[in-house]
């Protein structure tokens, strides 16, 4: 089946195949040359004739019902077409007719659509004044809905209209300049407005935080809100305030809010129209806009932007102090403010940063010619406002004298303070205005505004250890939102110079102001307190416990103020270097009255490197000081499971090792003695010389507790920063050289301790030597010791009670263990000096040694059986020199070979015929039977 034939589009020619075909039958018959040839052409043009003939009546006869329908609906168009031309050609006609009867009446027509224009326009007129009327109806309930945009535009449509169109209505001109004065006063509303969403409702919005979160255990101490100091020195919670911060302004970007096109609309049905700020902050900025005050505006916040900040310091000190607990610590509640006033100054940054987005916007959609403050502008006014809240808190004005400071400062420059001032040259005044009602006004003024501000806590230079680490937590979040490298930060540099210039030099002089006022009181030396009422704790000098109350101050400086670890322990060691100096004069005034050649006896032997050694390498010192070391552990908190580090001594350890001191003693003493002015016979010297060896002591173990904190992990005293590039990272370690100062005046401190204690070892075996040695004529028709040897057991008893109520009893015991041995080895060499001896002088003898061994056994509350040995080397003179030496043979020897020599020399001498031929053979044989059975002793 052939496909139906397709009309062509209209406007387009078909093809005319025919002509060419047409033309090649021409050509084909003029070149044939004979009939046949034309006869078949012929032919061949009647046969394909023929086929489309027959085509074209098989598509009529195929589509004859398609031809008739067309056929009739063109002769029915055709109709309707020569009927249309009939119409439009009556209506021309008709046209023609009336134009030529509009002519005769055109003035008429013209004058009645004149007055049909007029009555247009008054019904007009009268619409608009109706709409005037109802404008301060509306306006009031836009106002009172906090429809600002509404209202503004109303208003501005309405001032519009009454000064073109209605400005010659007599009725409305009251109304109009009404409108005038309602539109000046709505842009005044608006600002207030916007001061209250970019200041007020951030700084109210924290303070609710707060309280909701402290409501139920308590404000200031328990509210789960509140940044305590530790976790704000936790880098990561104190990298993510500011990494949120900049996510969240940086987000406010790319939010649909901040349009291009600026078209705002408010939602009438919303009560609370507020509630979205950042949408409302931008219905602000379209009225200013609209009403052309948006310049004046930005130049009202920038005026009043830093009166603006101290109000909210003013407020927020107020609420906390009307929150607070009664018993609340006022650094504590300072502290709490200042973190609720970061807070705030972060929370209305963000506020800011919307309002300037929206503030840009509205520039550019209204085309104004307006440069906007930024947020640099805004953060250095914060820390304007912050210098002047640290100028009140820290009586800067009140500050050392040596900083020059001019009579009027600026409040709102406190930089001014630290910056250097100009040499000017003095000027002649011809004229003072101090006196003049308007000096005396505007002095009264200042000093009542003054006196108007309520602080939380008195004014005092100490507070800067409260508020040092939060403001530079704080300054440091400033440098990273504004991308200000460290230590940029105009607050953090006034900050830091104030320390370093002003308070540590002041604390310095302070403290050593102090310290030399307490070691110049007459009884500084002498005036003791107990801090501790159990029987272990002995008194202490007051100027010590003074000096040591100084160090806590410096360590709590250290813990406060981290990062000037170095300044403040140089300012340590400066002073401790004086109150050594003044320590050491101390015990040279108590050694050495005189001169450097009148030294006492115990003190020029411990200028003896090898004695001092000696002494020290002891096993008594070295339990002493083992013991001492345990307790300064268990003070700390570090106790030790196991028991004391020291191990008992067997009594033949004692024995000898306590002989061996008394021989080392007796080499050095015994010969030329020791005469009454080197030795301490003064009681209260040597009491003050135990308290000042307790203070030393004392104070020398706070001395390594207060150097340790200098040797802390930095991550404990300085926060950590974000930025590991940071070249602050860390606390700034202290130098080596000032850890050696400090660590080599607290060694010194300790050195001078063992001195005194040394000393008064050595002090009671000199006076020992003094006391026994000494040659005096005795009553033999008496039954009571010499006189030298009562003097001494009350001198020793003496001793053992200024000691015992100064010293810890572990010191006692080392002063006096070992005194027995010492008195004993005294006493027996005594018998090489003595010329002759009977039965009188044993039994004085004996006396002797029984009252020193009672006083002895008094204080030390044990026997003491070295003097047991030397009653027993006395009674040795009621024998013979056979027997003596017999007994030798028996029982084995009981004493060195010199006492045995010395003993048999003594009773040589003590015979009425003196034989030396007798004692040269009894020495003989004397050396033979201890050559044979050994010396043990």
């Amino acid at each position: 089946m052939e496909s139906p034939p397709i009309k062509p589009p209209r406007g387009v020619k078909p093809v005319k195949e025919t002509s060419g075909l047409l033309m090649s039958v021409i050509r084909t018959l003029s070149a044939s040359e004979t009939n046949e040839q034309r006869d078949r052409e012929k032919a061949k043009l009647e046969a394909d004739y023929k086929i489309c003939d027959q085509k074209l009546d098989r598509l009529v006869s195929r589509h004859e019902s398609d031809l008739t329908q067309v056929m009739h609906l063109f002769s029915t168009i055709s109709q309707s077409v020569t009927e249309n031309r009939n119409k439009i050609h009556k209506v021309k006609e008709m046209l023609q007719d009336c134009k030529k009867k509009l002519r005769c009446k055109r003035d008429e027509l013209k004058a009645l659509w004149m007055e049909g224009l007029e009555y247009k326009y008054m019904l007009q007129l009268l619409e608009e004044i109706e709409k005037m009327n109802n404008v301060p109806s509306q306006l009031a309930n836009h106002m009172a809905h906090k429809r600002f945009l509404h209202a503004t535009k109303l208003l501005v449509d309405a001032v519009k209209l009454g000064r073109d169109p209605l400005e010659g209505v007599e009725s409305l001109k009251e109304l109009s300049q009404e409108l005038e004065q309602r539109k000046e006063q709505l842009h005044l509303q608006i600002l207030l407005e916007l001061k209250h969403m970019l200041y007020t409702k951030p700084c109210q919005h924290i303070l609710t935080l707060r309280r909701q979160g402290s409501g139920r255990d308590g404000f200031l101490i328990h509210s789960p809100l509140q940044r305590s100091m530790k976790l704000r020195l936790s880098g990561r919670n104190r990298s993510n305030v500011s990494r949120n911060l900049m996510e969240d302004l940086t987000k406010l970007e790319s939010k649909d809010l901040f349009n291009a096109s600026f078209n705002l609309d408010e939602d009438l049905d919303s009560l609370n129209i507020d509630e979205n700020h950042r949408h409302y902050v931008a219905i602000l900025v379209k009225s200013l806009c609209l009403l052309e005050k948006l310049p004046y505006a930005l130049d009202e916040i920038v005026r009043e932007m830093q009166i603006s900040l101290s109000h909210i310091i003013q407020k927020s000190t107020q609420h906390v102090i009307d929150f607070a607990d009664a018993n609340v610590d006022s650094k504590l509640a300072l502290k709490e403010l200042i973190n609720i006033l970061f807070d705030q100054f972060k929370e209305i940054a963000d506020s800011h940063q919307i309002f300037l987005k929206w503030v840009e916007k509205g520039i550019k959609s209204h085309n104004i010619d307006l440069k906007p403050y930024n947020l640099q502008y805004y953060w250095s006014q914060v820390q304007e406002v912050l210098q002047i809240f640290l100028n009140d808190y820290l009586d800067l004005q009140n500050m050392s004298s040596d900083l020059q400071i001019s009579n009027v400062v600026n409040n709102g420059d406190i930089s001014a303070y630290f910056s250097r001032k100009k040499q000017q040259s003095k000027k002649k005044i011809l004229f003072k205005f101090e006196g003049s009602s308007s000096a005396l006004s505007l002095s009264n003024a200042l000093k009542s505004t003054k006196k108007e501000k309520v602080l939380i806590c008195p004014s005092h230079p100490n507070n800067i250890l409260v508020v040092f680490l939060p403001f530079m937590c704080f300054t440091e979040d400033i440098e990273q939102m504004l991308g200000m490298s460290h230590g940029s930060c105009s607050l953090y540099q006034n900050i830091t110079q104030h320390i370093s210039n002003v308070y540590l030099k002041r604390k310095s002089d302070e403290i050593i102001e102090q310290t030399e006022k307490a070691v110049k009181t007459p009884d500084a030396w002498k005036s003791t307190v107990l801090l501790d009422l159990s029987a272990d704790y002995k008194p202490l000098l007051v100027s010590t416990v003074t000096v040591e109350r100084f160090i806590r101050e410096w360590k709590a400086v250290l813990q406060a103020l981290p990062l000037y670890s170095e300044k403040i322990a140089e300012y340590s060691v400066k002073a401790l270097k004086e109150y050594k100096d003044t320590c050491v004069a101390a015990y040279r005034g108590i050694v050495q009255p005189h001169s450097e050649d009148k030294r006492i006896c115990s003190a020029a032997w411990l200028k003896d490197e090898d004695i001092n050694r000696f002494l020290k390498s002891l096993p008594n010192w070295l339990n002493l000081k083992a013991q001492q070391e345990f307790h300064a552990r268990s003070e700390r908190g570090r106790r030790i499971l196991r028991g004391q580090p020291s191990e008992e001594e067997s009594p033949e350890d004692v024995r000898m090792r306590n002989r061996k001191e008394a021989e080392i003693l007796a080499s050095n003493l015994g010969e030329g003695g020791v005469s009454a002015s080197e030795i301490l016979s003064d009681m209260c010297l040597l009491k003050e010389l135990a308290t000042l060896q307790e203070s030393m002591e004392w104070f020398s173990v706070r001395m390594f507790q207060y150097t340790s904190e200098f040797r802390l992990e930095p991550s404990r005293l300085s926060p950590p920063k974000i930025d590991n590039n940071n070249h602050n990272d860390l606390m700034p370690p202290v130098s080596s050289a000032t850890l050696h100062q400090l660590t080599s005046i607290a060694q010194d401190f300790d050195e001078l301790a063992n001195t005194c204690l040394l000393l008064l070892h050595l002090e009671v075996r000199v006076q020992c030597f003094h006391y026994l040695l000494a040659q005096v004529h005795y009553n033999k028709e008496t039954h009571e010791p010499d006189p030298k040897v009562s003097e001494l057991s009350k001198v020793l008893a003496n001793v053992d009670e200024a000691m015992t109520t100064s010293l810890h009893p572990r010191k006692c015991k080392y002063i006096f263990e070992g005194l027995g041995h010492l008195i004993a080895k005294i006493l027996i060499s005594s018998a090489q000096y003595m010329k002759v001896i009977d039965d009188v002088g044993i039994q004085r003898m004996c006396r002797n040694i029984f009252a020193l061994q009672q006083t002895l056994t008094n204080i030390t509350m044990t026997r003491e059986l070295a003097l047991d040995h030397a009653r027993h080397y006395f009674e040795l003179f009621f024998s013979t020199p056979e027997e003596i030496l017999n007994g030798i043979v028996d029982k084995g020897p009981e004493f060195s070979e010199l006492e045995y020599m010395n003993a048999l020399q003594l009773l040589n001498r003590s015979q009425r015929s003196k034989d030396s031929i007798s004692v040269t053979v009894h020495l003989e044989r004397l050396s033979d039977i201890l050559g044979e059975v050994g010396v043990t002793v």
